[in-house]
């Protein structure tokens, strides 16, 4: 197991409180009221493709299938947390599923991060009027990045990771505001068990072929902070205008 360095942030937890209480997530911050930047973006980009997608498939296969990939999400996500906070029992009560997919990437972890800086660091922006919880600020191959852990089924197109894309550039945008930090990266690293034949696997280990692989995708959040600011100038607008 390896052992990281860290030099953590200041974990500004205690100025931000998290309120799930209304159907729409929101931060508590110093200087008002934010949206969760997970729900400014699904209103904004993800909601349309989502509700077409239900009413395709009928709801009550939707709830299940969302469900049930929400549900490896968290698992997946848990232990990883553990595991990057040193505990060794971080497969405990862990399918053996989800377990062989983790310890798949357990080794490009070891290899791609440290000098972790914080970890499920909860952050905000007052330029975009925003807040969230970032799974990861440490360093990757060497540079700062913002790291973000999903879980799926298939590998995406980049078009149709968008929202994810415009997530991390919010945390990226946080960090700067927070603690002068301006990341050189952003990275989606996606564990994916292939659940489509149709699709075909990439991943070959030694002469198998494998239905698990790990996806670590690289951007510049240069590159999305116009976007990401415009949409949330636009969600702030209709807010005010409802």
């Amino acid at each position: 197991m390896k052992q990281f360095n860290y030099d953590l942030l200041e974990n500004r937890k205690d100025q931000i409180e998290q309120d799930n209480s209304g159907e729409n997530r929101v931060y508590h911050s110093p200087k008002g009221t934010y949206p969760s930047i997970t729900n400014l973006i699904y209103h904004m980009i993800s909601k349309p493709g989502i509700q077409a997608w239900r009413d395709k498939i009928g709801h009550k296969e939707a709830d299940k299938i969302s469900g049930r990939a929400a549900r490896k999400g968290t698992k997946v996500h848990n232990a990883i947390e553990k595991y990057l906070l040193g505990d060794e029992n971080y497969l405990n009560n862990v399918m053996p599923d989800h377990k062989e997919l983790i310890l798949t990437g357990i080794p490009q972890i070891d290899e791609r991060i440290d000098n972790i800086r914080g970890i499920e660091l909860p952050m905000w922006s007052d330029g975009l009027k925003v807040a969230g919880t970032t799974d990861l600020v440490a360093d990757y191959c060497g540079e700062l990045a913002i790291i973000d852990w999903k879980t799926g089924g298939y590998i995406k197109k980049e078009e149709y990771a968008l929202n994810y894309i415009l997530q991390g550039t919010a945390y990226c945008r946080m960090l700067y505001e927070m603690y002068g930090l301006l990341p050189k990266k952003l990275v989606i690293c996606t564990f994916i068990r292939f659940s489509d034949p149709k699709k075909p696997v990439p991943f070959m280990d030694g002469d198998k072929v494998t239905d698990l692989f790990v996806e670590w995708k690289e951007y510049n959040p240069l590159d999305y902070i116009r976007r990401l600011k415009a949409i949330c100038d636009a969600f702030h607008h209709f807010r005010e205008n409802e």
